[in-house]
Order: C-alpha cells, then sequence, then structure tokens
C-alpha cells in the first residue's frame, strides 16, 4: 500500500509538556495537576512525556468556553 499525501497531513502532532505548558501558560506541574484531575488528556507513553497538540487544543477550547460562561463586567471600576 502506497502512502497517501492526503493521511499524512492529517496525523496528529505530539508536543512535549514543556512546549505544552509555554502554550498553555502555565507550568508543567500545574498541566500534571490537571491531567490527574481528567481537564486534560494523559500523555502518550514514553520520555519525555508527549501530548497530542489536538488534546492542547480542545483543553484551551474548553477554557474559553468555561471563560464565556462568566457573567461579564458592565461598569468598569475607577480607583481614586
Amino acid at each position: 500500500m502506497e502512502p497517501n499525501a492526503n493521511n499524512a497531513n492529517q496525523l496528529d502532532p505530539l508536543m512535549t509538556l514543556r512546549d505544552a505548558a509555554k502554550v498553555i501558560g502555565r507550568s508543567v506541574r500545574e498541566l500534571w495537576r490537571e491531567i490527574s484531575r481528567g481537564n486534560l488528556a494523559r500523555p502518550v507513553p514514553g520520555r519525555p512525556a508527549r501530548i497530542f497538540e489536538s488534546d492542547v487544543r480542545n483543553y484551551l477550547n474548553h477554557l474559553r468556553a468555561e471563560r464565556d460562561k462568566l457573567p461579564k463586567a458592565t461598569e468598569e471600576k475607577k480607583y481614586d
């Protein structure tokens, strides 16, 4: 069977937890906490630990959805 160029574009790349932490803006330790809570998918076994880029995107989308549920401020507070 010959490799299909379209299949190559559909592969889900892996990134290290360190790189994922940089993208998300959290520490690697915080990512492990989110994984243990079930908020972020478990990494692929191996060293260094790697996670699918799509899992990082899904996690960020989840955070955006949670943020959008919060009530919006109607008025800015002014401090003297």
